[in-house]
């Protein structure tokens, strides 16, 4: 009792208590972080800026015929990528110089036309600082304007744009460009602008000399190829020519790239492991040249496969296991891949037996028809049967294996559509595949 009256802080309190002062101390220690890092930014940003001013100052200061990039267009004794300490921090300069035509007397190839093109030099500073916390690129630009009249070029322009699939333009595409007739070699690295345009003014004339290439972080590649080289003799986009006093304008196109997963199944859809198979694309670089020539592989313990990073085409699909054949797939063998699509691809493959036929039924716009009656026969042999029929899918598909060879009728009706008969078709091969069209 005689404690009654002494007054103290209970357990609750304390905890109360101590729990306000955490909060109010991150609070203020949050507060002053935040101070530190924005005084820290600030000063890097200031070192930053104080070194493109020093930059521009040394380009403003040399011959305006030297004003340009060493192994680029203009041509100059900058060098592009240069790493500079300044007040202890390391800055990645990238300095990108450009020859603008300006529209004032005409442009070239134009009306009037220009004759020379290269009014004055546009100076772009990207400054990077990868140890910098939260530093984002600095760009600065300036104009250089040369002291003397302009003279008459004996130069081009190179006008490249990027679209898509859709031919809408690509922004922020990456181009690199190499001339390797020039001396020193050109080699330039541009981002088309909004537009999907990069242009190239006073580039030096020759006749298929820049090998360019076109891409973009989560896209397909699309380039030019040199005579003789990797598209052969005869390329579809040969490498670009300038010529004196003219535009050479050349378009790439690039799109999201896509992803394929391949499953091998038996004729009961069961997985089916290590099936080899093959795919090839059937865009063309070149006279009988594919941009995506045949690859071959093998499914894994699980019957898959994936190809990330596949470019939009039209594919075709076939089993290379000698011991198998292929009995149907969904899709069709010959399937399209869209833009940025994540597709799957079913491959039934049966036991190898003598000859084999696989027959695909659909329209003229490639859409499959399932329950269409196929019949196939010859002296000795008439089976009829109907596409999408078997306990795994294989829409607007039917076969046959253990076929003989020789010739064959086929004849495929459906109601609603023409009958077509093919009246001689030779069965030969281990395995083949018949694309038949019927027409409403």
């Amino acid at each position: 009792m005689k404690y009654a009256n002494q007054k103290g802080f209970t357990l609750i309190e304390m905890l109360v208590g101590s729990a306000v002062f955490v909060v109010i101390a991150l609070a203020a220690y949050q507060a002053f972080s935040v101070l530190m890092a924005t005084t820290l930014y600030t000063r890097i940003k200031v070192s930053a800026t104080e070194l493109a001013n020093e930059r521009f100052e040394i380009i403003r200061n040399l011959p305006y015929s030297d004003v340009g990039i060493v192994g680029g267009l203009p041509v100059g004794k900058i060098v592009r990528v240069q790493n500079i300490t300044r007040d202890n921090y390391s800055f990645t300069v990238q300095t990108t110089i450009r020859s603008v035509d300006d529209p004032f007397d005409g442009t070239i190839g134009g009306s009037p036309n220009d004759t020379s093109p290269a009014d004055y030099k546009l100076v772009d500073l990207d400054i990077t600082c990868s140890s910098c916390k939260n530093f984002s690129t600095l760009s600065f630009t300036t104009l250089i304007a040369p002291h003397a009249l302009e003279t008459a070029s004996t130069n081009g322009a190179l006008y490249m744009r990027v679209i898509d699939s859709s031919g809408i333009a690509v922004p922020s595409a990456s181009f690199h460009i190499v001339n390797t007739h020039t001396s020193p070699a050109t080699v330039i690295d541009e981002t088309t602008d909004n537009t999907g345009w990069v242009k190239i003014i006073d580039a030096p004339p020759g006749t298929n000399v820049y090998n360019i290439s076109a891409t973009k972080s989560g896209y397909t590649t699309d380039q030019t190829y040199p005579i003789g080289g990797a598209a052969g003799a005869n390329p579809v986009k040969p490498d670009a020519t300038v010529v004196t006093k003219q535009v050479t304008q050349t378009s790439f196109a690039i799109d999201r790239t896509s992803s394929l997963t391949i499953n091998t199944v038996n004729s009961s859809c069961v997985a089916l492991p290590s099936i080899g198979f093959s795919l090839t694309g059937t865009k063309l670089i070149g006279t009988n040249v594919f941009k995506y020539p045949t690859h071959n592989f093998t499914t894994d313990s699980a019957g898959n496969y994936s190809l990330p990073s596949l470019e939009w085409d039209t594919y075709s699909a076939l089993l290379t296991s000698a011991s198998y054949d292929l009995a149907g797939t969904t899709p069709l063998p010959t399937f399209g891949i869209n833009p940025n699509e994540s597709k799957n691809l079913q491959l039934i493959a049966v036991p190898h037996l003598n000859r084999a036929l696989l027959v695909s039924v659909k329209t003229s716009a490639g859409v499959t028809i399932d329950g269409a009656t196929v019949r196939l026969q010859k002296s000795g042999f008439d089976q009829t049967q109907t596409t999408n029929s078997g306990s795994c899918a294989t829409p607007g598909q039917v076969f046959w294996n253990g076929l003989t060879n020789g010739t064959y009728t086929l004849t495929v009706t459906k109601t609603g559509y023409q009958t077509n008969t093919i009246a001689s078709y030779s069965v030969s091969s281990t395995w083949q595949n018949l694309n038949v069209t019927l027409t409403p």
